[in-house]
């Protein structure tokens, strides 16, 4: 599982430990709420393998280093049903599978692949959601430097309630502010390190 999660990151290197870190942060979610332990086991690999439907799309689209057109993005929104797709064969990670298939989903019903809405969508996926969005924010891609924990912070905060789930983002938030060691882990920059 790990050597599939490592093979996702290969394929852009810009993303490297993202699959790593989602995992992490989600596990991190997952304790402080008090999930059992077969949910953290599921939050494990489903924040491992979350992107593994990406291994089908071409370089081309997903190491672009500028903006995706409209049907380079329908390429990217294709991923999500993808990983569906490659886990449901495998019985060990059947608790895996909603989160990796649906982490892209939106708290008010905008995302894809199926335009679930607020609890609807499952639980496992909206957390995978919250550590997916804060290391995609402040990891480093071909388009863009990664932002500081700060910038993060804002930006989340300014889709709180309509991308992320509003609750589980205010325990993630919580967790950052009582273990400052969790950021150093994940290498995120402080505003104060730009100084």
């Amino acid at each position: 599982i790990k050597a599939l999660a490592s093979a996702i990151d290969a394929r852009d290197p810009s993303t490297k430990k993202h699959s790593e870190n989602v995992s992490t942060i989600a596990m991190e979610i997952g304790e402080e709420m008090g999930v059992s332990e077969a949910d953290l086991e599921s939050l494990q690999w489903g924040g491992l393998l979350h992107d593994v439907g990406k291994i089908g799309i071409p370089d081309a689209v997903l190491c672009k280093p500028g903006r995706l057109t409209s049907d380079e993005y329908t390429f990217i929104k294709v991923h999500p049903e993808r990983s569906y797709e490659i886990l449901r064969h495998v019985d060990r990670l059947k608790g895996a599978i909603d989160g990796a298939r649906h982490h892209q989903e939106k708290f008010d019903g905008t995302g894809y692949p199926h335009g679930l809405r607020g609890t609807n969508i499952p639980l496992l996926a909206r957390i995978i959601a919250v550590a997916d969005t804060y290391d995609s924010i402040t990891s480093s891609r071909a388009y863009r430097a990664g932002s500081t924990h700060e910038a993060a912070v804002k930006e989340m905060t300014r889709v709180s309630g309509t991308q992320l789930d509003a609750e589980l983002l205010d325990v993630f938030l919580r967790i950052c502010d009582e273990d400052p060691a969790l950021l150093v882990q994940l290498g995120v920059r402080r505003e104060w390190d730009d100084q």
